[in-house]
């Protein structure tokens, strides 16, 4: 009765941890990425202003107009040139925004490249949709090098995923590491996701950023973390207009929209 896309993945370990730490008295919580912080008092306040205005209804598909323009303007600040060739389109958290990327870049049997150690949803998620994982080795130090992930490239190669600062290992790349990685990127003709979900976590030195970069490139960021809101599942993607089109079909039948 099962179906064997259910059967080829199995549930999240951290998962598993974290049923298991609700049941003690007082642990120490390490399992999942949630701050140790509430959410703040001024965004409870919209928050409840805008459901008493009757702010309850669905959203457009693919995100609040206005929302999305003010993060299109903040990523825009940097890099104004690039604002004819990208869009934003709001999701249910970065983990929607990884289920959008995947299923609009990629096809059963492509190969996408994710950093060893990973956040399970990277792995699992591909073999869900028929996608290959193939690890790139950041051992002993946790560093995302270029050389490394060329060494893991296959003809079948797509994608390459990077996250920083990272889940589950807390390293925050180098601006020029990452400039190596897009460039190596560009080079093959490859798509980079770039998952900047954990970038208001950078304590010793400034978050490496690669907007407007390379044209071939999907960021993954939100609200969850920063603002202290994991559970209201809030996040975006900032991509190319083509990819966000795709999107755009797929979130219809799917999510149907983020939270309004």
């Amino acid at each position: 009765m099962i179906s064997k896309r259910a059967q080829s993945i199995d549930a999240s370990g951290i998962r598993r941890v974290f049923d298991l730490a609700a049941k003690l008295k007082n642990p120490v919580d390490l399992s999942i990425g949630q701050p140790d912080f509430d959410a703040f008092d001024a965004v409870k306040q919209r928050v409840k202003q805008a459901i008493d205005a009757g702010k309850n209804r669905y959203t457009v598909t693919q995100g609040i107009p206005e929302l999305r323009q003010r993060i299109k303007e903040r990523y825009l600040a940097n890099c104004p040139e690039a604002g004819g060739r990208t869009e934003v389109f709001v999701t249910a958290g970065v983990s929607g925004g990884l289920l959008l990327s995947y299923l609009s870049l990629l096809d059963p049997g492509d190969e996408i490249l994710i950093p060893d150690p990973y956040f399970v949803i990277y792995h699992d998620l591909a073999l869900l949709l028929g996608i290959v994982p193939r690890c790139y080795d950041t051992y002993p130090d946790f560093r995302p090098r270029a050389e490394r992930i060329e060494e893991a490239l296959t003809p079948r190669s797509k994608v390459i995923l990077v996250n920083s600062p990272s889940n589950p290992t807390g390293y925050a790349c180098a601006q020029e590491e990452l400039n190596q990685i897009v460039e190596l990127a560009r080079r093959n003709n490859l798509v980079l996701i770039y998952d900047e979900i954990y970038e208001s976590f950078c304590y010793d030195k400034p978050h490496a950023r690669c907007f407007g970069q390379y044209e071939q490139t999907v960021i993954l960021n939100g609200f969850s973390k920063s603002a202290g809101v994991p559970g209201w599942r809030m996040g975006y993607v900032v991509a190319p207009e083509e990819v966000v089109s795709q999107m755009l079909k797929i979130q219809q039948y799917t999510i149907v929209c983020a939270h309004s």
